[in-house]
């Protein structure tokens, strides 16, 4: 009697090539998130932001009185 839970070799090896499919799609994810910026980058960009704004302002301001 055969049985029911046994795999056959392909059904093994097409699982295979899913899994290594799998772990390389994760891999290129891992790639994709190590180069978002960080919070520490988004936020010093931010404040030099704001305080180029102001830098401007404060330059439009001096010259128009």
């Amino acid at each position: 009697m055969r049985d029911e839970h046994a795999f056959e070799l392909r059904q093994i090896d097409q699982t295979r090539g899913d899994l290594y499919a799998i772990a390389d799609e994760l891999e290129i994810l891992k790639a994709q998130i190590a180069r978002l910026p960080t919070r520490a980058f988004v936020s010093r960009f931010a404040l030099m932001a704001t305080g180029t704004l102001w830098v401007l302002a404060a330059a439009v301001v001096l010259l128009v009185t």
